[in-house]
């Protein structure tokens, strides 16, 4: 995969400045399609398609550098395309597409944060590394000194615990969750914090009548600046609606990060793989699978975080499917077909209407 090569042969760009980027929703599926949408209209402005091995693990996942000239692909491993994952780049000016050692927020060369998954703080002056392995652990590094800081691990955990967290302003929410859902804490962190403490304790809402207990909830945080949410992230290998079909409840919860309380429910019909903020304004993107095989099409939609209401939403074809939200310069218009030949100059491409 790492010598695949996008021709620009007969390919039309939207370029922006540095200084000008835009906002875009990046959507990857398995079978090997790239999808780049308006962030509003989620309409399909741009698709980049991947000729993959018929036995890969298939694209799992997106984003972005900083400055929004590459976007980062998770893929199958170069020598072992069933395994994953290997990391690739494709530069958005050349279409180029590389095999890289690491990206930001995707683990990194630092000592002792290879298992974390890094947040940069607004003001780019810390990474706080989430350990869930051995942990759960908060890394707390400097950048302007380049060296950890400090580990923060809390205590009194017993049991296998996940972590999570994200920043909101120059605030941290360090979140932890036990595998069976029930129990969970959470952490308000500041950069100069020595302790974590006892954290709050966070109302459960995984357990519902009618249901046995589970060995394992995927249980997710996410921050958006205004609200804090808990959610049980859905169309993994351990999706509990196959032994409790109807019964579990899907959508999103919002919390009072003060007392650990369930304040609200929103879009209680949807059963999120992902939830994701827009960054900028008081959005959540979320990836509803159907079903816990993924052999319906997915629903993408945006939501309105102050209130709940969905403002727009779409059908993604089958299979399973990842999203993300970057900043980008530019992007190819229209659909590329990357032929599985890297010597080829022949590639088909059919423009997309935007409407």
């Amino acid at each position: 995969m790492s010598r695949l090569l996008i021709a620009t042969v007969l390919l039309a760009c939207l370029p922006l400045s540095a200084q000008d980027t835009k906002q875009f929703v990046l959507a990857a599926n398995r079978a090997g399609i790239i999808e780049l949408l308006d962030p509003v209209s989620l309409e399909t402005l741009s698709r980049i398609h991947i000729e993959l091995p018929t036995d890969s693990v298939g694209l799992n996942g997106t984003s972005a550098n900083e400055d929004g000239s590459m976007i980062y692909v998770e893929g199958p491993m170069a020598d072992h395309p069933s395994g994953c994952c290997s990391l690739y780049s494709i530069d958005l000016a050349t279409l180029r597409m590389n095999r890289v050692e690491s990206i930001a927020g995707r683990g990194s060369g630092i000592k002792g944060m290879s298992n974390d998954r890094l947040h940069t703080s607004p003001d780019g002056h810390w990474l706080f590394g989430v350990r869930s392995f051995r942990g759960p652990a908060l890394d707390v590094y400097d950048r302007a000194q380049r060296t950890t800081v400090r580990q923060l691990m809390p205590t009194g955990l017993d049991g296998d615990w996940s972590a999570g967290g994200d920043w909101s302003g120059d605030e941290f929410y360090f979140f932890a969750s036990k595998h069976d859902g029930s129990s969970a804490r959470l952490w308000k962190v500041l950069p100069d914090t020595t302790d974590l403490g006892a954290g709050v304790a966070v109302e459960s809402f995984v357990q519902p009548s009618g249901c046995k207990a589970s060995a394992f909830v995927n249980e997710q945080f996410v921050v958006d600046g205004k609200g804090v949410f808990i959610y049980e992230a859905f169309g993994f290998i351990l999706d509990r609606r196959v032994d409790c079909p109807n019964v579990v409840p899907g959508g999103a919860w919002e919390i009072d990060p003060s007392t650990g309380h369930l304040i609200r429910q929103i879009a209680p019909d949807l059963h999120f793989s992902v939830l994701i903020p827009d960054g900028e304004k008081s959005v959540l993107y979320g990836l509803s699978s159907a079903g816990p095989h993924w052999d319906s099409p997915a629903e993408l939609v945006r939501i309105d975080a102050r209130d709940g209401q969905i403002l727009q939403s779409r059908t993604l074809d089958t299979g399973r499917w990842n999203i993300s939200i970057a900043p980008l310069r530019q992007t190819p218009k229209g659909d590329v077909q990357e032929i599985q030949d890297p010597e080829s100059k022949v590639h088909e491409i059919n423009q997309i209407d935007p409407r």
